[in-house]
């Protein structure tokens, strides 16, 4: 049997975020009317994890008198995240342009929360859906053929 090598899983695409280029939206374009394209990097699955984890809390659960419950001498807790602004971040962190991390971008909307860029930035509800589709696309959370509205509401959700 020939020995296995690992060498193979050895690929430096798995250790670099690759940052590729594509068409942005209609409503931006420059000054001789072409479209702005969008600078977006490959987030990895550990990247957008940890975004979802950041806006994730647990809250300890009490009875109608407010005391702890307890399920098997464990306290029980109840988890939520707060998907919508996991996805935001997600797309602050995956465009790096527009740099929605800018100083001077946020300075003009007068936005200090990373997570409220993307709505300050595209305040628009069609521009917005078309930013998260197209992000949420290129580094692989929706696929390309998905464009159904349905499904880029659920992966807001």
């Amino acid at each position: 049997m020939a020995e296995r090598t690992l060498a193979y899983f050895m690929r430096e695409t798995a250790k670099n975020q690759d940052i590729v280029e594509v068409p942005g939206i209609d409503s931006i374009r420059d000054e001789k009317g072409d479209v702005v394209p969008f600078k977006i990097k490959m987030l990895t699955k550990k990247d957008i994890d940890d975004i979802y984890d950041k806006y994730r809390k647990r809250v300890l659960v009490r009875d109608d008198k407010g005391k702890p419950v307890f399920n098997r001498g464990q306290a029980v807790f109840d988890t939520t995240t707060d998907s919508n602004k996991a996805l935001r971040r997600i797309i602050v962190e995956a465009l790096v342009y527009p740099d929605l991390h800018n100083k001077e971008l946020m300075d003009y909307f007068d936005c200090y929360e990373f997570a409220e860029m993307p709505l300050k930035v595209f305040p628009n509800p069609k521009e917005y859906d078309q930013v998260a589709n197209i992000v949420l696309s290129t580094i692989g959370i929706l696929d390309e053929d998905e464009d159904d509205e349905s499904e880029v509401q659920e992966a807001k959700n």
